[in-house]
């Protein structure tokens, strides 16, 4: 990092970075600390790919600047709130709230798989926050276990780094080589735009992924992206139980026939009722958690 022994980096004279909180397929996190409103941050240090034998700064400028101003246009307790976006000795920095949090992915890895109950709040309040993005005219398009957080309180939506304005003519239809095809709705690994039937589609394989402790498809290995847009229907939900129309709904491979956002926050409130959960309207956070902790 290029600072003396013992002494923390300086970030735009403002944020102190403290020590390293992990990597994604985009850049590595920092824990850091705001010295104007002394408050922990979390920052994501974004870092180019590598093309031709040098690294792409552009592409890694276009990436902050699309996770900067995608999130940070939205204000929902579900999406991850962006502070700032700076450069610092040519490189990318994006500032956003800090989280002790862990993934989905990571929280059905330690059990196994979620209780219907579990996955029925973490899907109530993760379609509000989706909702909201979609309203707003940003689509996600990288929805997967690996980009939801749960602290316990919320869950949370992060990472919008491939992230696009609905209907933007200027968005590649190019599926990014890192997005997992376990989690990308069929149309478009068939070479269709996005669009919030996409994003729902992934929102689906992501519950899935959490009541089964298993993608609908393989995560990687069995099939290519193009046998996986051939494929046929996923395997049907075994421990879904009461949430197995939910997700039948919303995996449906004909996006006009899929379930819209209004018809899965309905079905997934009369769930949550099933169980003996209170909920408020579907456009509303739930305020009462389920029984039990789902964080370790």
């Amino acid at each position: 990092m290029g600072k003396e022994p013992g002494k923390q980096r300086l970030l735009g004279g403002r944020y102190r970075l403290m020590s390293p909180l992990g990597r994604d397929g985009a850049g590595i996190m920092w824990r850091a600390h705001d010295l104007r409103l002394r408050r922990d941050v979390s920052i994501k240090e974004v870092q180019p790919p590598f093309r031709g034998g040098g690294a792409d700064l552009g592409h890694a400028r276009r990436r902050a600047l699309r996770e900067a101003r995608s999130a940070g246009r939205l204000s929902h307790p579900a999406v991850i709130s962006v502070h700032d976006l700076l450069e610092d000795r040519g490189r990318l920095w994006i500032v956003m709230e800090m989280l002790e949090a862990l993934t989905l992915r990571e929280t059905v890895g330690h059990l196994g798989h979620l209780p219907v109950r579990w996955t029925a709040w973490i899907g109530f309040q993760l379609l509000a926050g989706l909702r909201h993005a979609h309203e707003a005219g940003v689509l996600h398009r990288d929805i997967n276990p690996g980009n939801i957080l749960l602290t316990g309180e919320r869950v949370v939506l992060t990472d919008f780094g491939i992230a696009a304005l609905n209907g933007d003519p200027g968005v590649s239809t190019t599926v990014p080589i890192n997005c997992s095809a376990a989690y990308v709705a069929p149309e478009r690994l068939r070479g269709m735009p996005a669009s919030p039937a996409a994003d729902l589609w992934s929102f689906g394989a992501s519950l899935y992924f959490a009541v089964e402790g298993s993608a609908p498809y393989p995560e990687s290995g069995a099939l290519s992206a193009l046998e996986r847009a051939a494929a046929g229907e996923p395997a049907p939900p075994v421990r879904a139980g009461t949430l197995r129309p939910v997700l039948e709904g919303l995996l449906r491979r004909d996006p006009a026939e899929r379930v819209t956002a209004d018809q899965a926050a309905r079905l997934l409130s009369q769930v949550l009722r099933t169980e003996g959960m209170v909920v408020g309207p579907s456009r509303l956070p739930v305020t009462r958690l389920p029984p039990g902790p789902f964080t370790m």
